[in-house]
């Protein structure tokens, strides 16, 4: 009779841990600070003046926030949605004649602004242990804007960039997993390098919660435009499956 009894419980334990290894959605809040450590541009490339963009606007943290969402088919495969965006303004002063964009600017005070929003499609498939590999799909819309009182000088710039996606994690020990992704791409014109390294752990209902680092560096060198830049970030965030 125990056994008849105690039925009814395993049934809905096991039909929880099936829900909950079912859940192909994952969204995932990320925020935190970040730290532009250089961040060089210029305008064109062969007769425009190098601007440090980093000095003018200054390389003190600041917050930020990403968001995605990901799916995992029945395939084995992974699909993620990335809304990264960056933007942060300052104000700096010019040490001497700047040309930049087409437009000359004298010694003095100017105001610059620095977008870099990531718009990414990542798919990867499993590869051997806890390791995955793919590729993303990523649109840059990026623009660099100055402004010394009635001169406006801007480049704008929206493209296509293809990198490889590496994803790798396990466990270290007490409940606490490493997380690990790259999207990079090296060679050509130019360069692109997101790498994540996160601490992660369960907090129960399909929630995990982790702490991390996350290094973003590259840029172009084309006739139109030469720009190179260095971003930290100390990151923090949950993801949640359903």
């Amino acid at each position: 009779m125990k056994l008849f009894s105690t039925l009814p419980i395993l049934t809905l334990a096991a039909v929880s841990v099936a829900q909950e290894a079912t859940k192909p959605w994952k969204v995932e809040l990320e925020t935190g600070l970040t730290s532009t450590r250089y961040n060089n541009a210029r305008v064109p490339k062969s007769t425009g003046t190098n601007v440090d963009l980093a000095g003018l606007i200054g390389k003190s943290w600041k917050s930020f926030g990403r968001v995605s969402l990901s799916y995992d088919d029945r395939a084995g495969g992974t699909w993620k949605l990335l809304y990264a965006p960056f933007r942060q303004s300052g104000s700096g002063s010019f040490g001497g004649a700047t040309s930049f964009a087409g437009q000359t600017s004298g010694a003095g005070p100017v105001a610059a602004n620095y977008q870099f929003d990531s718009y990414r499609l990542t798919y990867r498939k499993g590869w051997k242990g806890g390791w995955a590999i793919g590729g993303t799909l990523k649109i840059r819309d990026a623009e660099i804007r100055l402004r010394q009182v009635s001169t406006v000088a801007t480049e704008r710039n929206t493209g296509f960039v293809p990198l490889l996606n590496i994803y790798g994690e396990g466990e270290i020990s007490n409940g606490f997993m490493y997380e690990v992704e790259l999207d990079g791409l090296a060679g050509g014109p130019g360069r692109a390098i997101d790498l994540s390294l996160r601490v992660k752990r369960d907090i129960g209902s399909g929630a995990t919660a982790f702490v991390g680092f996350r290094v973003l560096e590259g840029g172009a060198d084309v006739p139109r435009v030469k720009n190179f830049a260095w971003v930290n970030y100390i990151t923090a965030g949950v993801s949640i499956r359903f």
